[in-house]
């Protein structure tokens, strides 16, 4: 080969080269540069976060503020009005109370004593009833042991609810007697007084089993009354229902400043024990219970329970029979098992009682 050539073809060969080299460089210096800006970016980055989570600066805040979505910047205009409203709202009137009714029942839960206790679903049953009102009254407490309303009461309260109850002595002519009881739901309602059986004049002996007197006010509002429970014999209902009237008298001279007497119970007040379309010593005032309504679970149609008023400004209107066995899907013979009479109720306004 020519000599001028083999100098030639060194010299591309080292351009070659050279050009190599100069290219490799330059990539590294690129990349060096690259891991320096991301080094910064990261710390940058963990600086930044430091001064959002410190609100530090306006500089983050107004940063932050900009990646907002068009949408969240309005939500949080809104926000902020809904805010200014809320500080500049006149403030909301005071509840007077929470319990704007009461309601109050009459139940006689026949022959109740402790083989019924014994019975876990007629007691389920009526620890629920119980639970249907602020206040009832219950007739044909039945047992020498006095055991029967204790049982119901540890039942009545064992889901967290605060009954309490006043219970009559026992009473009758003969060895069966009964007793009365109050049950009643201490945050609603509260008993005020000396409950008390009717003391009935030497001379006279009206009753076969006296009524139970008892005043009650409701914890929150102005609602009070005093109530008379009654369970009537059946051969005399007649004449007892009639001196009912003594006992509202005696009530009043005992409470002269009250206006609502509630006279309620088991009053045999139909069929032939008492002739409902008659006359009688109480009918001038508001009976709830009217002649039309079966108070019976069995296969009859009698009015025998009521509830009487002898104000009824605070009554809201509604009232009548608790039919709890269409309540709790309950079937004829576990309907008896509880009783073979529904309770019945009355309900009233516990926010504008004036006397």
């Amino acid at each position: 080969m020519h000599k001028s050539n083999i100098i030639l073809i060194i010299t591309l060969n080292i351009l070659i080269i050279l050009a190599s080299g100069s290219s490799g460089c330059l990539s590294d210096k690129e990349t060096a540069f690259s891991e320096n800006a991301n080094v910064d970016s990261y710390d940058n980055a963990d600086e930044t976060n430091t001064h959002i989570e410190n609100n530090t600066t306006y500089k983050d805040e107004k940063d932050e503020h900009k990646n907002f979505s068009e949408e969240e910047q309005f939500a949080s205009i809104e926000d902020l009005e809904e805010d200014s409203n809320i500080e500049n709202a006149p403030e909301p009137e005071p509840v007077i109370n929470n319990v704007e009714n009461l309601k109050i029942g009459s139940f006689n839960i026949q022959v109740f004593g402790v083989t019924k206790a014994g019975k876990e679903d007629a007691m389920d049953t009526i620890a629920k009833i119980v639970h249907e009102y602020d206040i009832i009254a219950i007739q044909e407490i039945r047992g020498s042991s006095q055991t029967t309303i204790p049982a119901l009461m540890d039942q009545v309260n064992s889901d967290g609810h605060q009954y309490d109850y006043a219970i009559s002595e026992r009473l009758g002519r003969t060895s069966s007697k009964e007793q009365y009881a109050y049950i009643f739901n201490t945050e609603t309602v509260e008993i005020t007084g000396y409950a008390q059986v009717y003391p009935e004049a030497n001379d006279s002996d009206s009753f076969h089993r006296e009524p139970f007197i008892a005043s009650f006010s409701s914890t929150e509002g102005n609602f009070d009354a005093v109530l008379m429970v009654i369970h009537t014999d059946p051969d005399e209902a007649t004449e007892e229902i009639n001196a009912l009237d003594n006992v509202l008298e005696y009530a009043q001279d005992i409470y002269p400043a009250e206006k609502d007497f509630i006279i309620l119970g088991d009053l045999n007040a139909d069929g032939s024990y008492f002739d409902e379309d008659g006359t009688n010593d109480l009918e001038t005032y508001t009976w709830v219970i009217d002649n039309s309504v079966d108070t019976t679970t069995k296969a009859t149609n009698y009015s025998y329970d009521r509830i009487i008023l002898t104000d009824s400004s605070d009554f809201t209107g509604n009232g009548g029979v608790f039919r709890f066995d269409l309540e709790y899907g309950l079937d004829y013979n576990e309907t008896i098992a509880v009783s073979d009479h529904y309770p019945v109720y009355a309900e009233f306004i516990a926010v504008n009682d004036m006397d």
